[in-house]
Parts: structure tokens; C-alpha cells; sequence
């Protein structure tokens, strides 16, 4: 890309869903053409399986069938919800998933690998509006093109805006994140002060904190889940799974056991907490997630015996594979699910069966069209 600054950058993604399918084909394309250490295979002899958000739209998944039945030629398609894929990642069929990517931050409760679709909510307050608050600190300091090197001084505004965010205000936040920086060098050789920095995560929990130039922040209101920030988004998740499982009357015996189920059925997902995303590798952020957690649940959940229970799933490896984890937790859980189908252990039977579900054929594609994938894709 650094070859071709002068031309326009373009997302292919939106909310997290797909939104520029004409050009959705050439990534997936490339994907076939360099898996195999840079040698291409024909993507009409191998099955394709593409993770999607909880919210996609129907109308988005016809469009990915579209793309990959009659433009790649694939045989076999797929759509795995990404929270899901990222739970089995962890050998975990229940739990809350919290993921903090770029561009979206969604809160998604499951149980028994079943996504509670009402009790699961997203917004944009993520990554790329932690990079928001980053860039104003910095243009407070310099000039945006001092962030820059001098080779890209012409380069698309696109492009800038790119290069910035994907290198200079990574770097920044890594640093800022992890040490007690004073200064900072520029591509200029300059140094700039930053001695006094902020905690730019804090702008997840609260994104009303600080304001922002030309951008207005809704203020949290409760009809609208996505104008709130990370720790609400938990909440309003957890108190909507409360009022959908826990029987309003608790006097007779099914009451009485419906409630008792529930207290398991919450107890076991506050004890499976998988805080994922790229975002979410940040010093500090995954601690502070959890002790905002164990503090909500003691003040709104107070009947429960299970306030402390609170747990993170820790994957058991490296440091660096945690980090590999938390970005492509969706693409490794997606293998994973996969592989469950040749699995002959009776605990992969549910994810078989989900799996056998989440398939479609090209043949049945074209004998079944739009109908077959609004049914198996619901």
C-alpha cells in the first residue's frame, strides 16, 4: 500500500458487517490465492467458512452466499457467528463474551452454544475511538503532518488517515499504555512532550468523559444500548438475560425451580468471562473489565450468591499467543468448530450438529436460493 499512497483507501466493513461486497471479493479472493504459503488454490475446490457478527443482516448473508457461490465457485459456505467461534476457541460452550475490536464493542451472552439475541448489544465505542481521542492529544502537540513521514507528504488523505491509525497511533497508544513515556520522537527526529498524557481507555467505560472536535457523543440513554459505554453495556446485557430467564413469581414449585436453574445458568456464565478483540490486548483493560464486573454484580445482583465468582477465561499459553488469541480468536474458533465434525468425542455432538446446520452446499444453493439461506443462516 505504501507503494500506491496516492490512491484512495477504502473499508470494507462498516459496524462490523459488510457493506462494500463489490469489493469483498477481491479480499476472499486473496485469501485463496496466498493460504498456501503464497501459492494460490482454486477456491472452487475447498470450502469456505466466513465469521459474521450477531446483528449481520439478512440481506448481508445472501450477498456473502452471492459472493461465494457464483463469483467464487466454492463448494461448500458457511457463517459462523464471531462470539460463538471465539467461546469454542476456549473449549467453552457457555459464557459472556465481550469483545473490543477496532471499530465495535459488543457484549454477548451464551448459553449452551446458543447466542440470548435479545440480551446481546454493540457499539461503536472501541479501538478506533480510543485512536480518536489519541489523534486529538497529538494534534494538540503538532502538526498532523509532523506525525507523517516526509515521503508521504502528498500521499491520498485516505491514505494518511490510514497510516496514521494503523502505525503511528498503534505505536503511540502501546507506548503510553505500557510505560511512563515523557516525550515522544517524530519521523522528523523532533520530540514532542506527552508527560501529561491521559488514560485513553478510560474513554471506553465513559465516552461522554472527553469531548472531541466536530464530533458529537450522545448522551447514554436506555432505550438506545449502543450510546452507552463498556461497563453499561455489561449491565443492560446482564439485567436483560435476568428478566428473560428468572420467573416473575418465585411462590410455586416451577417458579421456585426456574429460579434455582437460573442462579446455576448465571453463576456458571459470570465464571466464563472471555474479554477478546484487538482492543482488548491493552495494559490494564482486561483487569479493569473484570473489577467493574465483580463490583456491578455485588450492587445490582446483591440476591445472588455468586457476586465473587467472577472469573476471565485465561487461555493456557504464552503471553504472545494471548495476544494472537484476542485478535483472531474468531478465525482460530472458526478452525476449531470445523474440525469438531470429524470429532468422534460425544462432547463435540452439539457443535456437530450447530455445524451440520451452519453449512450450505452449493448444489442447495441453487436448487433452494435465498429461502435456504434466510433458513440456515438465521
Amino acid at each position: 500500500m505504501e507503494n500506491n499512497s496516492e490512491q484512495q483507501v477504502m473499508k470494507l466493513l462498516d459496524d462490523g458487517l459488510i457493506y462494500d461486497f463489490d469489493n469483498i471479493v477481491y479480499n476472499w479472493q486473496y485469501v485463496f490465492d496466498n493460504v498456501d504459503n503464497n501459492n494460490p488454490i482454486n477456491s472452487s475446490e475447498f470450502p469456505l467458512v466466513v465469521t459474521e457478527q450477531p446483528w449481520n443482516t439478512s440481506k448481508n448473508k445472501v450477498n456473502s452466499c452471492q459472493v461465494a457461490f457464483e463469483t467464487l465457485q466454492v463448494p461448500i459456505f458457511s457463517l459462523v457467528k464471531t462470539p460463538l467461534a471465539q467461546l469454542y476457541r476456549c473449549g467453552k460452550s457457555t459464557g459472556l463474551v465481550i469483545d473490543i475490536g477496532s471499530s465495535v464493542t459488543s457484549v454477548t451472552p451464551i448459553l449452551d452454544g446458543v447466542i440470548q439475541s435479545k440480551c446481546s448489544y454493540h457499539s461503536k465505542y472501541a479501538g478506533d475511538f480510543v485512536n480518536l481521542h489519541v489523534l486529538n492529544y497529538l494534534e494538540s502537540k503538532t502538526a498532523i503532518n509532523s506525525l507523517l513521514p516526509s515521503k508521504f507528504a502528498n500521499s491520498s488523505e485516505s491514505f494518511k488517515q490510514y497510516y496514521i491509525s494503523r502505525n503511528i497511533l498503534q505505536e503511540y497508544k502501546n507506548l503510553s499504555l505500557n510505560y511512563q513515556i515523557k516525550d515522544y520522537q517524530l519521523y522528523n527526529h523532533e520530540f514532542i512532550n506527552v508527560s501529561d498524557q491521559q488514560n485513553y481507555l478510560e474513554n471506553l467505560f465513559d465516552p461522554t468523559l472527553n469531548k472531541l472536535p466536530n464530533i458529537h457523543i450522545p448522551e447514554p440513554s436506555i432505550d438506545k444500548p449502543g450510546s452507552h459505554g463498556l461497563t453499561n453495556l455489561v449491565f443492560l446485557a446482564l439485567k436483560n438475560l435476568e428478566s428473560t430467564l428468572l420467573p416473575q413469581n418465585t411462590n410455586d414449585n416451577t417458579s421456585q425451580n426456574r429460579y434455582q436453574k437460573f442462579i446455576e445458568i448465571f453463576k456458571l456464565l459470570l465464571s466464563n468471562v472471555l474479554i477478546t478483540g484487538g482492543t482488548s490486548a491493552a495494559n490494564g483493560l482486561p483487569d479493569h473489565i473484570i473489577n467493574d464486573l465483580r463490583a456491578l454484580t455485588q450492587k445490582y445482583f446483591p440476591n445472588y450468591p455468586f457476586s465473587y465468582a467472577v472469573q476471565q477465561i485465561r487461555p493456557s499459553n504464552t503471553e504472545n499467543a494471548e495476544i494472537w488469541d484476542r485478535q483472531f480468536g474468531a478465525w482460530f474458533g472458526a478452525c476449531n468448530l470445523a474440525s469438531m465434525l470429524n470429532d468422534n468425542d460425544e462432547k463435540s455432538n452439539s457443535a456437530k450438529i450447530a455445524l451440520d446446520n451452519w453449512f450450505i452446499t452449493k448444489a442447495d444453493y441453487e436448487e433452494l436460493g435465498e429461502d435456504l439461506v434466510a433458513e440456515k443462516f438465521k
